[in-house]
């Protein structure tokens, strides 16, 4: 999600979404076999490899072949092109809680200072209602932490803790504590598609109540109404879509590589590189397109260059489709520089910011 309250975070820009699979896809799923890349020096290729796990499961014992299919969220179609759906429970409640720590190093006349920002967002998912295929979630934000360290010291920012005392960071916590224990519901078919999200409206009010002593009329209204840009039904929609995996709706095969945006397609991919009995394995790889400016004002020549990359990894739990773990990073590194004559100052600025899901 995410992030999902608190799912603005980068996650994945390069978790390439799809549209909902087809018809084909809705048969009832095959036994799963554990299907991975083949080493370099295998001279097995994966076509044959799917080949033989075809063929081998001819072999299986009547008694085995007696047996119901189960259906699963990860399946193997009749022409050995794996699928995901979302296979949940009506009553069970399903983790997405975030993690993230950016460290920020900037140097300036070979002197370096560094920021280390980390940041908890636990949340879950419990599914309420299944109905033709939708099942209604209800989302439960449980608050948010928030560690810095920097220059020897470290500030805490706990909704479940003490208050800050700095003013701005103050009137944070409250709307944060407010909303630390409150829930919406939102309908999501099996290929991961979220609509009718509702109750956020109490949200809202919960934060405005908080506030009002602290802010009035306009000021108040301007308060509440930038708040809802960060967190509305398109927004959160757009974060929850965007984090949770979906593959092409043709399928793919053990090392396939997919990217489903245009505007993406030269930046990044995801890979399917293992499927195996409990657990599917997805590997993200990305770069972030360079940038580099360069221009003169009075004299002094400005220039500016930044470059990233970003990669990351996703286990999928077969039975239900829901993530079990990820983990992502992203490394961005800013240059700047000013030159008169022979004189050059230069500050380089680098982020590194890695997200664990779950």
């Amino acid at each position: 999600m995410k992030k999902l309250s608190a799912a603005s975070y980068l996650l994945l820009f390069i978790f390439i979404c799809n549209s909902m699979l087809s018809c084909k896809n809705e048969e009832r799923s095959k036994q799963l076999f554990d299907s991975s890349i083949p080493e370099k020096n295998d001279k097995t290729t994966t076509g044959n490899t799917l080949k033989e796990e075809s063929s081998s499961k001819n072999l299986l014992s009547k008694e085995e072949l007696s047996k119901p299919e189960i259906i699963t969220g990860i399946y193997r179609d009749a022409d050995s092109l794996y699928h995901l759906r979302y296979i949940l429970e009506k009553g069970k409640t399903y983790s997405f809680n975030t993690r993230d720590v950016n460290k920020q190093t900037v140097t300036f006349r070979d002197k370096t200072q560094s920021v280390t920002q980390e940041s908890l967002d636990p949340m879950s998912l419990t599914v309420i209602d299944v109905n033709n295929g939708v099942y209604t979630l209800q989302v439960n934000m449980k608050g948010k932490k928030v560690i810095t360290k920097a220059d020897g010291k470290e500030v805490i920012f706990d909704t479940n803790g003490k208050k800050p005392e700095d003013p701005n960071q103050a009137k944070m916590w409250n709307i944060y504590r407010a909303i630390s224990n409150i829930s919406f519901t939102l309908d999501m078919d099996m290929y991961g598609n979220a609509s009718n999200i509702k109750g956020m409206d109490v949200i809202y009010e919960k934060a405005k109540n908080t506030l009002k002593s602290e802010l009035q009329g306009k000021e108040l209204d301007d308060f509440i109404n930038a708040f809802k840009q960060g967190l509305n039904p398109e927004v959160f929609k757009a974060q929850f879509e965007g984090s949770i995996m979906r593959f092409p709706s043709k399928g793919l095969k053990i090392g396939e590589k997919w990217n489903n945006h245009p505007s993406l397609k030269d930046q990044g991919y995801n890979q399917l590189v293992k499927v195996g009995e409990n657990t599917t394995e997805i590997r993200l790889h990305g770069n972030l397109p360079p940038k580099s400016e360069s221009k003169v004002i009075e004299g002094i020549t400005y220039k500016l260059s930044v470059n990233g990359s970003q990669s990351g990894k996703v286990i999928i739990d077969n039975k239900s489709g829901w993530i079990s773990n990820a983990n992502f990073t992203m490394s961005v590194t800013e240059s700047k520089s000013a030159t008169k004559g022979n004189e050059t100052e230069k500050v380089v600025q680098k982020s590194v910011n890695q997200t664990y899901i779950n």
